[in-house]
């Protein structure tokens, strides 16, 4: 064989060598595979954990608000008109937002709106808009040209959160801060309602946490959600049956425990799985119902 046909042949063996076999491909493939199965999880885990403590420090804000309106209004909630002798109990959410003043005669607010209530805190120049708003949603910050001069939310996709409602003939039900019981929650990621998937209703205080997960707020993925109590602190909890009570015995915050309200004397239903209407409204004095859903 001549000199230059052995080069040739070394030639063809160093580009042979210097490439990948099937095998090694194979493997390179799987662990490219693996990486990702790795990476991926960890970074959306790490995204939620994000957004989680960015909307914690949404309530905080939300709090700090409630706080200074409180100190300024008795200890009282905010909460626009109620007719107890139209509507004892029962909300509406929406009304009015272009009004001027939601207390003044010829309002658009209707009587009994939680939004509008939860607005007041908006109007007063204590919360800004975009403090209500989750960032584990789609919603956006409500464009309101004059926020202090508008009367409520203009629509569902500017409100991420539920509002206890403060429209209930339950004797013994109150508003003020001064009156409520440290766990009773105030304020948390949006009720979840009972639209596809989901039933706030549904699963009981003791169900599997796979059941639980269809009573979740959707802002975080039904994994749970940040709950503002009355006292002040926000945690999130993985299941709604986190309100008054004791160990795992306590309120469906996302329901009423009852259609009508407890009479006084009676034992209160505590973990109720509870119910989810209109024109309904907390059934005790420690029965937190956080609305509007994200059905709304």
């Amino acid at each position: 064989m001549s000199a230059r046909s052995d080069v040739s042949s070394n030639c063809r063996h160093r580009a042979a060598r210097s490439g990948f076999s099937l095998v090694e491909l194979l493997v390179l493939v799987v662990i490219l595979v693996v990486l990702v199965s790795i990476l991926v999880p960890a970074l959306m885990r790490s995204r939620e954990t994000d957004r989680r403590v960015r909307c914690t420090d949404n309530l905080r804000a939300i709090q700090q608000g409630l706080e200074l309106y409180t100190k300024a209004n008795g200890n009282n909630l905010p909460r626009v008109v109620y007719e107890p002798s139209r509507a004892a109990t029962g909300y509406v959410a929406y009304t009015g937002a272009e009004s001027a003043d939601p207390f003044t005669r010829g309002s658009n607010v209707r009587a009994n709106d939680v939004t509008a209530s939860l607005w007041l805190l908006v109007r007063g120049g204590l919360v800004p808009v975009g403090r209500f708003v989750c960032p584990g949603t789609d919603a956006r910050s409500d464009p309101a040209a004059s926020p202090t001069g508008r009367s409520n939310f203009s629509g569902p996709s500017h409100l991420s959160y539920s509002y206890t409602s403060l429209f209930s003939a339950a004797p013994g039900f109150r508003f003020t801060t001064d009156l409520l019981k440290a766990d009773f929650a105030v304020l948390a990621d949006k009720n979840p309602g009972k639209g596809g998937g989901d039933d706030v209703a549904g699963p009981a205080y003791d169900a599997s946490p796979f059941q639980l997960a269809r009573a979740n707020s959707n802002n975080h993925d039904q994994a749970g959600q940040n709950v503002l109590y009355a006292d002040g602190h926000v945690q999130f909890q993985p299941t709604p049956y986190c309100g008054v009570g004791e160990g795992a015995v306590r309120d469906n915050i996302y329901t009423a425990a009852s259609t009508t309200p407890v009479p006084e004397g009676t034992p209160p239903p505590v973990a109720a799985n509870g119910f989810l209407a209109r024109d309904i409204g907390p059934a005790w004095a420690g029965d937190s119902f956080l609305v509007p859903t994200d059905d709304e």
